[in-house]
């Protein structure tokens, strides 16, 4: 549900951004396929605010309400896509 809907107003859809099938949507990157460390850990970061850029500074917004089980959910999904 938060990937695909943003689970009732957590976060937003995956997919607005990084397009259909989560496999990447211009500077956007793909998530589909990406190992589940990776992902949380990019999640994490982004809402410790330990990534700076630009786009990190975007994720902080998304990521803000997410709980560490949240992230965890979000990571096994994304991995379980093909890339």
């Amino acid at each position: 549900a938060l990937v695909k809907n943003g689970g009732a107003g957590k976060t937003i859809a995956c997919a607005t951004c990084h397009g259909e099938g989560l496999k990447g949507l211009g500077d956007v990157p793909r998530i589909a396929g990406v190992h589940p460390i990776y992902v949380v850990r990019q999640l994490f970061n982004f809402q410790a605010g330990a990534n700076s850029s630009s786009a990190g500074a975007l994720m902080k917004q998304v990521v803000k309400n997410l709980t560490e089980d949240d992230m965890l959910a979000i990571a096994a999904y994304t991995a379980s896509l093909e890339p």
